[in-house]
């Protein structure tokens, strides 16, 4: 099936082909890791991915290799179906891309709402002393980022975006990236206007 999308980036639209989308999955390896098991959009999001957020294409393909039982865990959240009616029975598994907004999000999870006030009363309790040093501010540092994400990927919790796939006879079919504002229904849109074609059994989920 030969066809194109069109992205809009900044003011000129930009096409992308099937060729090319082929030609980027096998330099990703999924030819090999999930031979005929990928939709166009999934190898389409994960490019995009990497052109435009910097995140490593590898990260993904990892994440791939754990699902498929060919590597090891990355303390990420397991996998888990959607509950909601438009996505219900479909799959959605992290990733977790090295920004700003992914770190923010599993900060607040693992600290909670009073949980960065805590440490900095703690760290810079007055009877310590009057002087904020440079040994107290790195102390606070690394109790609010290092050791929370330490603590949140021991325990497995680690989220970022996600993978959504669909389970069919055993096996897994990934069909696109999304982010957690997304919303179920835009995801049912995508899966609905460009996935269903490639992947008829589809029909089942996305309404």
């Amino acid at each position: 099936m030969n066809f194109q999308y069109t992205i809009h980036l900044g003011t000129l639209p930009q096409t992308v082909t099937s060729d090319q989308l082929t030609q980027v999955a096998a330099e990703y390896g999924l030819d090999k890791l999930i031979p005929g098991r990928y939709a166009s959009l999934f190898v389409l999001n994960i490019l995009l991915h990497e052109r435009f957020d910097g995140v490593n294409p590898q990260i993904i393909i990892d994440e791939i290799m754990h699902l498929e039982g060919k590597g090891p865990s990355l303390q990420t959240k397991g996998a888990s179906q959607f509950t909601g009616e438009k996505l219900r029975g479909l799959w959605h598994k992290h990733f977790m891309p090295a920004n700003l907004s992914i770190l923010g999000h599993n900060l607040s999870n693992q600290l909670g709402k009073s949980g960065i006030e805590r440490i900095i009363n703690e760290v810079f309790d007055p009877s310590r002393g009057a002087t904020i040093t440079t040994e107290m501010i790195n102390e606070a540092t690394h109790k609010i980022v290092t050791e929370s994400l330490e603590k949140r990927a021991e325990a497995g919790k680690l989220t970022g975006e996600w993978i959504i796939f669909a389970e069919e006879a055993g096996l897994n079919y990934y069909l696109c990236t999304a982010n957690h504002d997304s919303g179920d229904e835009n995801i049912a849109n995508r899966i609905h206007s460009v996935c269903i074609h490639e992947f008829a059994f589809l029909s089942r989920y996305a309404a």
